[in-house]
């Protein structure tokens, strides 16, 4: 929508993963050494961990495009596997018709197209996205092919990628755990990566101008996201969906309060309020006992305060009853109906 008015030919925050759009920061530059030497090593067993839309699967993608030489790849990133789909999918991936679907017979299966790719020179890697959904058997399943050894060493590399209870599934198994050469987590992007990540990405997309998103507005994209890549698009496409829908060609810090809810689900914050002060408390008048103060004074201070407040009160009606108070100073006859006592008689 927001394209040609913001003088882009590439759409900068897609959500969905695209490795040339992909922002290698430390962290990630380690993790893609890391899953390349797994690839080339002998002995590769990599576990990459990180949060949800954390570039997991944007890394795996840059990774099998820059892959060169002669090796096999074996792709799987459908992970809702029960006991021998796994054993199944392998042999598709790699190009294999299932001859028999009892899994004796497909691990024979993998055993032998194992083997032939050793004798070949051509090593295999078993690259699994979201492996955090596959079953305690189904690593079972890994440990084993990873256990099968050729001349060169173990017949199957692997790279597991996944969310963070990967690694919790993974070192659960002690087997399998002690056959992963490296495990790596990917945390959230920092405030200056966040800021470098945006940039870089408005840059792949053709945008020249002035600088978009100012140092305030990244400082708050970079707390809603916690610096994980996909909310971080999440927020600047809403944002320049803001700017684009009011036409004006800068971006609004305070739009972020308004879509947060739309983005990422959940409510702005309130805005705080100084709080009233609190009223003490009124205690009740304390006995004299209680204050030291002997009894008559106590009862002398409670007789002066009621005549004050008598005295208000008796102010008050002047006020607004003059005419009755003028009067008031004459003697008030007796109610007609009451007689005079004499004296001698009750």
């Amino acid at each position: 929508m927001y394209l040609e008015f913001f003088g882009l030919h590439r759409h900068p925050f897609r959500i969905t993963p695209e490795d040339d759009f992909i922002y290698m920061s430390q962290q990630h530059s380690r993790a893609y050494v890391y899953m390349s030497s797994a690839i080339w090593s002998s002995e590769g067993f990599v576990v990459i961990s990180g949060e949800i839309g954390s570039g997991k699967t944007t890394l795996l993608k840059k990774t099998i495009r820059n892959l060169e030489g002669n090796l096999k790849l074996l792709n799987i990133s459908y992970t809702n596997l029960e006991s021998k789909d796994l054993f199944g999918l392998i042999l598709r991936k790699s190009g294999l018709k299932v001859e028999d679907e009892s899994k004796v017979a497909m691990l024979f299966q993998i055993t032998d197209y194992l083997e032939r790719m050793a004798a070949e020179g051509t090593p295999v890697v078993l690259a699994i996205d979201e492996a955090q959904n596959l079953t305690r058997e189904n690593l079972e399943d890994i440990r084993m092919l990873t256990g099968m050894e050729s001349m060169g060493g173990p017949s199957m590399r692997v790279i597991l990628l996944g969310q963070p209870e990967l690694k919790k599934a993974v070192t659960a198994i002690p087997q399998l755990s002690q056959r992963v050469k490296l495990f790596f987590h990917l945390e959230g992007l920092t405030n200056a990566e966040t800021a470098e990540y945006i940039d870089y990405r408005l840059l792949v997309s053709g945008h020249g101008g002035n600088k978009l998103f100012d140092e305030d507005t990244v400082r708050e994209i970079h707390k809603l996201s916690k610096g994980i890549p996909r909310l971080i698009n999440k927020l600047c496409d809403g944002m320049m969906m803001c700017a684009y829908s009011e036409d004006r060609p800068f971006i609004d810090p305070h739009d972020l309060q308004s879509i947060r809810k739309d983005l990422l689900g959940e409510d702005a914050p309130v805005t705080a309020t100084k709080p009233a002060p609190r009223k003490k408390a009124e205690r009740p008048p304390a006995t004299p006992a209680a204050t030291g103060i002997p009894e008559w004074q106590g009862a002398a201070s409670s007789l002066s305060r009621i005549a004050e407040a008598l005295e208000r009160i008796d102010a008050r009606l002047a006020h607004v009853f003059p005419e009755d108070r003028r009067q008031s100073s004459e003697p008030m006859p007796p109610p007609s109906n009451v007689k005079p006592l004499t004296p001698g008689r009750k």
